[in-house]
């Protein structure tokens, strides 16, 4: 009786969690009107981070209806030239958090309230706390227009969920809103790495990437052969997943690996953290991307990886193959709706006499501790959780041309590094008069093109943080801005009635300010970096028609060199 009155209980239990996720789940409609269509999902890798939500196409225009998901008021709102650009945040009842990104246009309501603080503060971009009920927003409403602001790569809709208290992401196609998909992820590539130094694939000591083809629902080997490993490896796959089998590529939702029936690895992305975004690095093989353009998770978990969306991962994913026996291998991998696909194949462990040649390098790194290198010219201070794994640290210099110290290749630009590290390098043979406009630029060994890092001199070296290993040297900026009108013909002359238009660009340390006046006062101008522009739309609100006005629009870099351009004209 006591062990029917438990089973009893616990099937109540189920029954309770069960109807909780139901209700947690469901109520909520589409952002846009179907029918649906994606650029993106959740889970997609992308350069240094995962996509966090669904980007909902617009067919390559803006000002579509945007509409609230569920009943809400807006808790915040960001204006930025890069990242989401204008994006709004309605919380819900429920717990959760609905994000709009790369919007045109918010609802007037909400834009009058964005305006009034931007000429407040004097600056483009705001990011605005709400307070509660201050504006609401019923499900079903028009919230805002689509766009393409910020970083958007063409117009579309960024849409996320998060939950509200950890601002954590939620895997949006949980949420009921009428999405379907009934196509399996496909497996491209199957990827095998060689752990240790006596590991070894087809007996050699490097990674090997493996075709594959269709085999009915699931996939196989192109050569379909057994491998030969030996010692401890890694798996990897290149692998993608398609809405409805639409043409745009969209991330995977899970995936398992079983050797001889026994799940050695899986990961399942239901939540992701912003916070450690960039560790995503870890998850791929982030040399194969630098250099391939591929995109490859990573089948085994490096301890520097600090994300947490792995599930029973023995010996956490690593495969030790050195029994002389065949091991059969199976690959899973889902999306969200549970279309599923599968890779089997078969390794032999075979045993291999040679060893890889050692390795030199400068010093070792562990991926636990904090590391620091520095000779007479160069200071490199790597934080701890920066490194994916312990690293040969390798470190070199050659002599430069125009630049103010040697260029300092420090490691290379196919290992990722998590957290920021500390670079400071020696200024040598440079005017005293440009102390201030001195910087640390990435130079590329090819084509000599130089890209700013940044930084601040003090007592005869350049200090700055990087996230990207690279060839490092000491330049200086003292070239300003260049400001080229669109809209003012002569200086004098409008060429648009409505609004005003420049192109900025910078040589070196990039666009940092930039302040329009007109009569003496502050006026809102919209800056796209992505197309390099500067727009002010008239306000008849904030200036007198019918007049002369004198126009002052300064914009400078961040090395503080100004460029000043001035006209008169009549509105």
């Amino acid at each position: 009786m006591r062990i029917f009155s438990t089973i009893f209980f616990l099937f109540c239990v189920f029954l309770i969690v069960n109807a909780q996720e139901a209700v947690k789940y469901s109520g909520f409609i589409a952002p846009v009107k179907p029918p649906f269509s994606f650029s993106g999902g959740f889970g997609e890798l992308r350069t240094n981070h995962f996509h966090t939500g669904l980007d909902f196409r617009t067919g390559g225009a803006i000002g579509k209806p945007i509409y609230a998901v569920k009943d809400g008021y807006v808790s915040r709102v960001n204006v930025s030239p890069t990242g989401y650009g204008l994006a709004l945040y309605l919380d819900h009842p429920d717990g959760t958090t609905s994000v709009y990104g790369h919007l045109s246009k918010f609802h007037p309501k909400v834009a009058e309230r964005v305006k009034e603080e931007q000429y407040y503060r004097e600056q483009f971009s705001v990011d605005i706390t709400f307070s509660k009920k201050e504006i609401e927003f019923k499900q079903g409403e028009i919230i805002a227009w689509s766009g393409n602001t910020g970083s958007s790569g063409g117009p579309h809709l960024h849409f996320e969920i998060r939950n509200t208290r950890s601002e954590n992401a939620l895997n949006p196609l949980f949420y009921k809103m009428g999405i379907t998909d009934n196509s399996a992820p496909k497996i491209l590539s199957l990827y095998i790495y060689p752990v240790t130094d006596n590991s070894h694939v087809n007996r050699g000591f490097n990674k090997k990437r493996f075709d594959l083809l269709p085999d009915g629902k699931n996939f196989r080997l192109k050569e379909n052969v057994s491998i030969e490993v030996f010692g401890q490896i890694g798996l990897g796959i290149q692998a993608e997943d398609y809405f409805s089998g639409g043409g745009m590529k969209c991330g995977i939702y899970s995936t398992k690996v079983l050797v001889d029936g026994i799940q050695q690895y899986g990961f399942q992305m239901d939540e992701l953290s912003f916070n450690l975004g960039r560790y995503i690095n870890t998850h791929i093989d982030y040399e194969e991307k630098i250099r391939n353009s591929r995109s490859v998770h990573l089948l085994f978990q490096q301890p520097g990886n600090r994300l947490r969306f792995y599930h029973n991962n023995e010996n956490s994913g690593f495969i030790a193959v050195d029994d002389n026996k065949s091991h059969d291998v199976e690959i899973v991998v889902c999306d969200a709706f549970q279309n599923c696909t599968k890779l089997i194949f078969k390794l032999v462990s075979k045993s291999f006499n040679k060893r890889a040649e050692n390795q030199t390098y400068s010093s070792r790194f562990r991926y636990d501790n904090q590391n620091v290198f520095e000779n007479e010219q160069i200071r490199v201070n790597i934080p701890e959780g920066a490194l994916g794994s312990d690293l040969n640290f390798n470190y070199s210099s050659k002599p430069s041309i125009g630049l103010y110290s040697p260029i300092h290749q420090v490691h290379n630009r196919f290992t990722p590094v998590m957290v920021p590290f500390s670079l400071a390098i020696k200024a040598e043979g440079f005017n005293q008069e440009w102390k201030e406009k001195l910087l640390i630029v990435d130079v590329n060994t090819e084509t000599g093109k130089k890209s700013a890092i940044g930084g601040d001199f003090s007592n005869g070296w350049v200090f700055a943080r990087s996230s990207v290993f690279g060839n490092f040297a000491v330049a200086v900026d003292t070239i300003a801005p260049v400001i080229n009108s669109l809209s003012i013909k002569e200086r004098k002359t409008l060429a648009d009635a409505n609004k005003l238009v420049f192109t900025i660009t910078d040589n070196l340390s990039g666009i940092k300010t930039y302040r329009g006046e007109i009569d003496g006062k502050w006026v809102l101008f919209e800056y796209d970096p992505k197309n390099k522009m500067l727009v002010h739309y008239f306000d008849k609100t904030k200036m007198d028609l019918g007049k002369s006005h004198q126009l002052v629009l300064t914009v400078g870099d961040a090395k503080q060199n100004q460029k000043i351009y001035k006209a008169t004209f009549y509105k």
